[in-house]
């Protein structure tokens, strides 16, 4: 199994490297071969190599482990089909798994996977969801009383108020983290 990752975060995962590679940059089929057909290039012994330009993101293969039921069990830190954990060339903080008798398993098996789960980024991204919710309902609660403010109408003090408080909820709010935690003016 091939993952690719940029800046540690795993963007794609497939069984060849070169369907990562493609899905990373967002390429059909058609347009990944026409690319490879500009970076190719002949060896002295005129064998094809591929030189491939530098690349913002990196394509390892992982090989020690079920890659897909990984992934699986990290589904909470995928975000728009990006998975927010590192991944780790090597073991971290694997604890290996013995016989019944102690003896180590030929390969090695481990407990833990070197995909580690990015809780700051995962965090980062609820509180995200919870202020597009939080805003979505601002929003909605604002446009109930447009038809209030249109220019043949006279605002109440009291509708101008609501309005604002409303506006203001980002700023005057942004220390809440959830939905639940917001308190919404009364509609006058």
């Amino acid at each position: 199994m091939y993952i690719s990752h940029k800046s540690n975060i795993l963007q794609t995962v497939h069984e060849t490297d070169w369907q990562c590679r493609r899905l990373v940059k967002g390429q059909s089929k058609s347009e990944y071969w026409i690319w490879i057909g500009t970076i190719t290039t002949q060896d002295s012994d005129g064998h094809d190599v591929v030189t491939y330009p530098s690349e913002d993101f990196t394509i390892v293969e992982c090989t020690d482990e079920d890659v897909q039921a990984r992934l699986v069990q990290l589904n909470d830190y995928q975000a728009e089909g990006v998975y927010n954990i590192k991944y780790y060339a090597s073991k971290r903080n694997a604890e290996e798994i013995k016989d019944n008798d102690g003896n180590s398993q030929d390969p090695k098996v481990y407990v833990q996977s070197h995909f580690v789960g990015q809780d700051d980024t995962k965090d980062a991204r609820l509180l995200a969801d919870e202020w597009t919710r939080i805003r979505n309902e601002r929003t909605r609660l604002i446009a109930e009383t447009d038809h209030l403010a249109l220019s043949d109408q006279t605002l109440s003090a009291g509708m101008t108020t609501y309005r604002q408080k409303l506006r203001d909820i980002p700023t005057a709010q942004s220390s809440k983290t959830k939905y639940s935690d917001i308190t919404w003016p009364t509609k006058p």
